[in-house]
């Protein structure tokens, strides 16, 4: 084969070879789309409860931007330097994850967007840990038409000596709604570059006023009978 050939076979190679994605592209691609993300809002409200025994971390997504992201860890075998407390149930998690060199930075978790009811009230277990009072953040955020409203701000609990997790909750919308509305929910969290550092979700549930009441009704009929008694 002469020289001209030779060089006319490689360009025809690197022209074909040019649309192509690699097959490690390929995998981040096909890693990145959730179907989940499909589906319409009121369905999404229903598929938003989680407390990540399954080992993803699905329907909420990772979308922080730098080395710094959550990722579903067991208890049994941490990915930090240490071990957590022991969960309130489970043994799996989402924590906070940091690479090699504990570079800190910004973490976000979000939903996408769904139908949010009056009355419904978002629970779920965290857990956080800084070497200095208030080292690390941890904000749950609602969004509606791209304006933020902070629901909780838990960065008091973090200190050097916080090794309890805690439930805690909060309506998703104020007393002023009153029809379904579409939003987003949003944790926000900071972690530091200290081998102290550590944020830590658990077993997040989203239900309605009547959800809980039909719980009590269901399991605690003498709780709610009192309940009843208490509001006449």
């Amino acid at each position: 084969m002469n020289k001209s050939l030779l060089t006319a076979f490689f360009l025809v190679i690197a022209i074909c070879s040019a649309g192509r994605v690699p097959l490690s592209k390929q995998n981040v691609r096909r890693q990145v789309f959730r179907p989940f993300m499909l589906v319409d809002p009121l369905t999404a409200r229903s598929l938003l409860n989680n407390d990540f025994e399954n080992g993803i971390e699905d329907p909420w997504y990772d979308s922080s931007p730098n080395t710094v992201h959550w990722v579903v860890e067991d208890f049994s075998s941490p990915t930090a330097s240490y071990t957590p407390p022991a969960p309130l149930k489970g043994t799996k998690y989402l924590r906070a994850t940091r690479d090699e060199q504990l570079t800190p930075g910004l973490l976000i978790l979000r939903t996408v967007v769904f139908t949010a009811l009056p009355g419904d009230v978002i629970s779920f277990d965290f857990w956080i840990r800084s070497k200095y009072t208030g080292g690390n953040t941890l904000d749950l955020v609602v969004s509606l038409d791209d304006v933020e409203t902070t629901l909780l701000s838990l960065s008091s609990y973090s200190t050097s000596v916080n090794f309890e997790w805690r439930r805690i909750s909060s309506p998703i919308l104020d007393d002023s709604f009153t029809e379904p509305t579409q939003v987003t929910l949003i944790f926000y969290a900071f972690c530091g570059s200290n081998d102290e550092d550590a944020i830590a979700i658990d077993d997040i549930v989203i239900e309605s006023v009547a959800d809980v009441t039909s719980s009590l009704s269901k399991d605690k009929p003498a709780l709610k009978e009192a309940m009843t008694h208490q509001q006449v």
